[in-house]
């Protein structure tokens, strides 16, 4: 008994001593606070880290374009007349919905027959005339006056009243009476020869006898009164190629006789007239057909679908950003204006020169003065700026050589598909933006340039004249591209490569 009671105080007293030895001493009070502030910091650090997460998701979804999805068409095609003759035959990709508007076609006939076609699928497809290239319509045949006399004399108002703040924004000073002053695109300068509190009149200075370059020819003052200047227009007679034919210009003692010869089966886009076949032509008149060369006839088309792809693009498309703190130059162009051609030539030198550096913007003067086809083009010209920017400087380095805009298409890789269906429902759209530029800055007339929100006289229209006042806006250091030489020669109005040695710029409007 007494063995066991010990054996029960031994045991007894070991597991409290092991009891002892393994209880947990009490916390640190120091240290449970060091433990519960880094508790506190983790989960702040990690609600921090939450919120930047959902701070750039946001930026990133307000900033970035809107996106949207789009079935596209990988086709070989071709279109046949009925007899077996081959219109048109190529392989491209067209947005479903816009094969027809592409081709040129009447109607969306040949997009309902394409509805569930599949990959590797061949169609033959024949659209009847109103669904092709439209019934042939005898009241689209016209005459055109193929010759015109002018009078090589001309007269102009000798003086003008303009509001001090025009003559201000014009030359840059305050007006004097008796001053003179002088623009560097103006052929002769002007003095101030009258002022009330809100006008002055202003009186052009020209000299007697005072010659003006104007493109191949010149005009000269032949006579001045208080009232008007008095010009005649001199030059040799010569023939001038243009895209509607070969102007001949011949002189008479008093009139300019201008006469345009086109070639037979030559399509041309004649002011306020639509684009026409010439059928013919007399010594007087040209004769014309502006229903298109297969209207009235069935047309076969054949197609072989290679791709069907989903493509998800920006619904605008549109890349170039604004470069924050550097001169904004905003050219205003008729796109067949031959003085807005010729900024366009003399700026696109520039243009490539300063991407990235400043700003610069192709816009359009808000009315048209070249017909039907300058309407189209100002059109095909604000899609491709707004949905295919990266292709614009390509398109209007080959546009203005020759106003050739389906070659151009091809040559500066146009999406045809998308620029078709822009010009057809969103370019007016885009335009909307232009006319208020129009309104805000006063627009007259091509070309107008606006600098930093001024319009700003800029004559010769050459590369370096164009370069020295992008540069001369910059407020602080300017981009080494300031210390280039550009070139000095101005380009001449209207297409191609030629120059131009007068001494005035023209303007449309």
């Amino acid at each position: 008994m007494e063995t066991d009671k010990a054996k029960e105080e031994i045991t007894e007293g070991t597991t409290k001593q092991t009891q002892q030895t393994t209880q947990t001493p009490a916390s640190d009070p120091d240290k449970k606070s060091v433990k519960l502030n880094w508790t506190k910091i983790g989960i702040i650090a990690l609600i921090i880290a939450i919120i930047a997460l959902i701070i750039v998701l946001i930026i990133i979804l307000t900033t970035r374009a809107p996106t949207t999805t789009k079935e596209v068409y990988n086709l070989n095609y071709s279109l046949e007349t009925e007899n077996g003759s081959i219109i048109n035959q190529d392989t491209n990709e067209f947005e479903k919905g816009t094969v027809a508007s592409t081709l040129q076609l009447a109607s969306n006939q040949l997009d309902k027959e394409l509805e569930g076609i599949h990959k590797g699928e061949s169609k033959t497809i024949t659209l009847e005339a109103k669904d092709a290239f439209g019934e042939y319509d005898d009241s689209k045949k016209f005459t055109y006056k193929r010759v015109s006399q002018e009078n090589r004399s001309m007269e102009m108002n000798r003086s003008s009243w303009l509001t001090i703040q025009d003559f201000s924004d014009t030359f840059n000073e305050q007006p004097e009476i008796n001053k003179t002053y002088t623009l560097s695109q103006a052929p002769w300068p002007f003095k101030v020869i009258e002022k009330n509190d809100t006008h002055v009149k202003v009186s052009q200075e020209a000299e007697l006898n005072q010659e003006i370059p104007f493109d191949f020819f010149t005009y000269k003052v032949i006579g001045i009164t208080n009232e008007k200047i008095t010009l005649k227009l001199f030059g040799n007679d010569t023939v001038i190629p243009s895209p509607n034919g070969n102007l001949e210009i011949n002189f008479t003692e008093n009139e300019v006789i201008t006469k345009l010869t086109p070639m037979v089966g030559q399509e041309v886009q004649l002011e306020n007239y639509p684009k026409a076949r010439v059928t013919g032509m007399n010594e007087t008149h040209l004769f014309l057909d502006a229903n298109h060369p297969y209207a009235g006839q069935k047309i076969i088309v054949k197609i072989n679908v290679n791709d069907i792809k989903l493509v998800k693009t920006s619904i605008s498309g549109k890349t170039v950003q604004h470069i924050e703190g550097a001169p904004t130059l905003q050219v205003f162009i008729m796109s067949y204006c031959p003085f807005g051609l010729q900024a366009l030539k003399g700026l696109l030198p520039v243009w490539e020169k300063f991407q990235g550096k400043a700003n610069i913007e192709l816009r359009f003067v808000s009315y048209t003065m070249h017909g039907a086809k300058e309407d189209e083009e100002n059109s095909r010209m604000i899609c491709i700026r707004e949905e295919q920017s990266s292709k614009l400087l390509p398109y209007l380095k080959c546009f203005v050589e020759a106003g050739d805009a389906s070659g151009c298409i091809k040559k500066a890789g146009i999406d045809e598909g998308k620029l078709t269906s822009c010009m057809a429902s969103r370019a007016s759209q885009y335009m909307e933006e232009d006319k208020a530029l129009n309104e805000k800055y006063g627009v007259q007339g091509s070309p107008t340039f606006v600098l930093d929100g001024k319009e700003a006289n800029i004559y010769p229209r050459d590369p370096q004249s164009i370069a020295t006042a992008i540069c001369s806006a910059f407020k602080g250091s300017k981009p080494s591209v300031c210390s280039e030489t550009f070139s000095k020669q101005n380009p001449s109005p209207g297409f191609g490569s030629g120059s131009s040695s007068s001494s005035s710029g023209g303007s449309c409007g």
